[in-house]
């Protein structure tokens, strides 16, 4: 399988040694649950886009320092592909992304009144679908590492909830057949969330952070969510594959 990732966002370029760029966490954590997998890297927020949804077997779309209320000019265009690619290949939102694929299909993102969503988040399954593996996560409840202002308050049409709690209630989501979305960020390590939570300090505070910083030391469910997102593409690519096969 080949994934595309979009990427949404520049990393700072003090970052880039420690961290790489924002694209760079996720091969990694997919591959930890498929070590054959292959990437090709889009830089979206430089207006780098495919030439069709076809270059690439799946999409995923990462996070982003900006938000999708901002319109900035390279965020239609992306919104575009996605409209187009989701009816041909199976995608996936996260954080950002998320959002993103939620506005573009018809949902609302806004700047949460609950302010920020920070540290080592549970979301319980609300509903399981056929193609979840067994087993995982554990307590029916994923623990995954969060960093957001924004939240979907209205999803697009033909969204499933499957996870979600009273802070973020469309935590994990489907949107139609071909769309799979997470607010959390199952890529990220916990030596990059503790530097971005220690980057903020001065504006969540000091109770909010040793908060967050605390949690990264309990249970972070990523390698089930990558199990889960391989799952999704492989099932949703097994369908499409069988809908175009032709006839012996």
């Amino acid at each position: 399988m080949r994934i595309g990732i979009l990427e949404c966002g520049q990393t700072s370029p003090d970052w880039i040694e420690e961290h790489g760029e924002m694209a760079a966490p996720f091969p990694p954590f997919l591959r930890s649950a498929d070590a054959a997998l292959g990437f090709q890297i889009y830089k979206a927020h430089r207006n780098q886009l495919p030439a069709t949804a076809n270059e690439c077997d799946a999409w995923l779309v990462t996070g982003s320092p900006a938000s999708v209320h901002e319109r900035l000019p390279w965020q239609p265009a992306l919104a575009q592909f996605l409209v187009d690619a989701v009816q041909q290949r199976p995608v996936v939102g996260i954080c950002f992304g998320h959002q993103l694929l939620h506005d573009a299909l018809g949902g609302v993102v806004q700047r949460s009144d609950k302010g920020w969503g920070v540290g080592v988040q549970d979301y319980p399954l609300q509903s399981v679908p056929g193609w979840a593996p067994p087993g995982a996560p554990d307590g029916d409840t994923f623990r995954l590492i969060a960093l957001h202002q924004d939240q979907v308050t209205m999803p697009a049409p033909g969204t499933r909830v499957l996870a979600g709690n009273a802070f973020c209630p469309l935590g994990i989501t489907t949107i139609g057949n071909n769309v799979l979305t997470i607010q959390a960020h199952p890529e990220m390590t916990t030596r990059l969330a503790r530097a971005i939570y220690e980057s903020q300090r001065a504006e969540q505070g000091d109770a909010m952070t040793d908060a967050a910083v605390q949690s990264l030391q309990t249970r972070i469910d990523s390698r089930p969510a990558a199990h889960w997102v391989l799952a999704f593409l492989r099932h949703r690519l097994t369908s499409l594959e069988s809908t175009v096969r032709p006839a012996s």
